[in-house]
C-alpha cells in the first residue's frame, strides 16, 4: 500500500519505494521510518537519519534492512560527494551478504572503454532469456531485489546497470538515449536469439528505443510507460513557466534559462534533484544543455518501428509520467504485435510511479504477459 509518510512529495515517494514493497508489515522497520521521518528537513538530514539506522542494522547483522537504509542514505548524494562512494559500497556489500532469493552469476560485459555489470538470476530449468533494467536513479541491486516477483518463471533474468546507472555511471559511462547500443552489446555477449525485455521507470522509454532497433527482442514491457522526459518537468511546473522554458529552448536562450532554473531549484527540492541528477547522469554542464538532451527522450518517432509484442503499464497518479499519454503511445504502435495495456488506479492499487507501494501488481501483469 502506498502510504503517506511525509508532506514532501519527493521524500514520500522514495520512502514508499525503498520501504513499503518489502517492509510494510514489519513493525520494527516502520518504527525506524517513523523516527527517520521526524528528523527530515532537507537532503542532508535525510542522509544522516538513514545512515544512522543503516549502521545500527548492520551492527545487528540485519543485512537486507541495512542495505535498504544505505541505499536510501546515498540517494541524494552527488557523485562528487566523497561520502557517496563509501555509502554505495556499503549498500552493495550488505546487499549481497543478505541476498538469497536466486542463485546468481555476475559478469562484466565489455562496452566502450569500460564494462556493463550484469547479474544473471537463475530460474532452474528456464529455457528463455529476460533482460531487466531501470532508469534515472536506480541501481542494478534494486532490480535484483525486485526480481523475487519473477521467481519460478521460464526465464533466466539478466539484470544490468546500463550507461548512466549504478556502477556503469561510476565507471564513467554516461546516460544515452540510444539504448539499443548497450542492449545489443548484452545480447551479442550472451549470444541470445530471442529475448524479452523489461524497462522500469525511464526504462519505459529505453526499452521502446531498444526494441525499435534490435529485432532479436521479441517482447517488451514498459514498467511504466514513458513518453517524454519533458513530461516529468511539465507535470510539476506551472503551465506558464513550462511555456516560457520551451520558448527559451527554442530560441537557444541559455543564460536566461539557466538563471530561471537556478532560482527555481533554490526553493524546489524535487526540481533541484531532477536537474542535478540529470547533469550527473549525462555529463552535461548546465540545465539548458540538459533540457536539450532531455528532448531526445521521446517515443513518438520510434513507435512505428516497434513490431514486437508490447505490455504498457500505467499508474493513474504517476508523478513523473502523465497517464494521458497512453492513447498517443497506443495509437503510435501501428506495427506492433499484440499490445496489452494495464491501468492501475487508487481502487486497484498501484496508481503511483511504477506501482510503488504495490509493486507486486506490476510484476503480476508482467508474468501474465510473458507466459
Amino acid at each position: 500500500m502506498f502510504k503517506h509518510y511525509s508532506d514532501n512529495e519527493q521524500f514520500n515517494l522514495q520512502i514508499n519505494r525503498f520501504i513499503n514493497d518489502e517492509y510494510e508489515d514489519e513493525q520494527s522497520v516502520q518504527d525506524d521510518v517513523a523516527e527517520i521521518v521526524g528528523q527530515l528537513k532537507d537532503t542532508e538530514t535525510w542522509y544522516q537519519a538513514w545512515l544512522e539506522k543503516a549502521q545500527e542494522r548492520e551492527e545487528k547483522g540485519d543485512w537486507e534492512i541495512a542495505s535498504t537504509y544505505y541505499q536510501a542514505a546515498e540517494f541524494y548524494l552527488g557523485l562528487d560527494d566523497p561520502r557517496s562512494k563509501t555509502i554505495y559500497d556499503k549498500y552493495r556489500e550488505t546487499f549481497y551478504k543478505g541476498y538469497h532469493d536466486f542463485k546468481y552469476e555476475q559478469f562484466k560485459v565489455p562496452y566502450e572503454q569500460s564494462y556493463l555489470p550484469v547479474t544473471k538470476l537463475i530460474n532452474p530449468g528456464a529455457k528463455k532469456d529476460l533482460l531487466l533494467f531501470a532508469g534515472y536513479d536506480s541501481y542494478m541491486e534494486e532490480m535484483v531485489k525486485m526480481s523475487k516477483y519473477l521467481k519460478g518463471i521460464d526465464y533466466n533474468i539478466y539484470v544490468l546497470d546500463g550507461p548512466g546507472q549504478g556502477t556503469a555511471l561510476r565507471n564513467g559511462l554516461k546516460l544515452i538515449h540510444n539504448w539499443e547500443k548497450p542492449i545489443s552489446t548484452i545480447i551479442d555477449y550472451f549470444e541470445m536469439k530471442n529475448v524479452s525485455v523489461i524497462g522500469m521507470s525511464l526504462g519505459g522509454y529505453l526499452v521502446m528505443r531498444a526494441a525499435a532497433f534490435d529485432k532479436r527482442i521479441t517482447k517488451i514491457a514498459a514498467f511504466d510507460i514513458f513518453y517524454s522526459f519533458m513530461d516529468a518537468l511539465r507535470l510539476r511546473l506551472p503551465y506558464q513557466t513550462m511555456t516560457k522554458i520551451e520558448q527559451m529552448l527554442k530560441k537557444n536562450e541559455r543564460e536566461k534559462l539557466n538563471a530561471l532554473f537556478q532560482k527555481m531549484m533554490s526553493v524546489n527540492l524535487d526540481l533541484n534533484w531532477k536537474i542535478n541528477k540529470g547533469i550527473e547522469n549525462t555529463g552535461v554542464r548546465d540545465p539548458f544543455t540538459l533540457l536539450k538532451e532531455f528532448q531526445k527522450y521521446n517515443v513518438k518517432s520510434i513507435l512505428p518501428f516497434i513490431n514486437q509484442d508490447v505490455l504498457l503499464l500505467v499508474g493513474e497518479d504517476d508523478q513523473y509520467v502523465p497517464s494521458t499519454r497512453l492513447p498517443e503511445i497506443e495509437e503510435g504502435l501501428i506495427n506492433a504485435g499484440k499490445v496489452k495495456t494495464v491501468i492501475f488506479t487508487k481502487e486497484t492499487g498501484g496508481e503511483q510511479h511504477c506501482q510503488a507501494g504495490h509493486r507486486e501488481l506490476g510484476f503480476n501483469a508482467i508474468k501474465e504477459f510473458l507466459a
